[in-house]
């Protein structure tokens, strides 16, 4: 049997710049559960989208069962905004 475990990225820093931004404090702790939660299964494959905050949030894992985290382009998010948001609780609620 096959299990599929898919991880939204963990809380991040709003920035302007989809691609560089980082996880928040609470997002590198909340990170910090996944593997909690996953073991004890055998972990084969860690496959992120190209964000930095997407990458943060599976490196634990990727460390723990010592593998490279392989990027999906195809995994990257819908566009937020066509230019940086002023207000991102405003543009995040809009979008979900």
């Amino acid at each position: 049997m096959t299990n599929l475990y898919f991880i939204r990225h963990a809380d991040s820093i709003y920035t302007p710049d989809e691609w560089e931004r980082p996880l928040s404090e609470k997002g590198y702790r909340d990170a910090e559960k996944i593997l909690a939660f996953i073991q004890p299964d055998n972990i084969d494959v860690v496959v992120s989208s190209p964000y930095k905050r997407a990458v943060q949030t599976v490196e634990g894992v990727a460390k723990h069962y010592n593998l490279e985290i392989e990027i999906f382009e195809d995994m990257k998010e819908r566009k937020l905004t066509a230019k940086p948001a002023t207000d991102f609780t405003a543009a995040i609620t809009k979008v979900w």
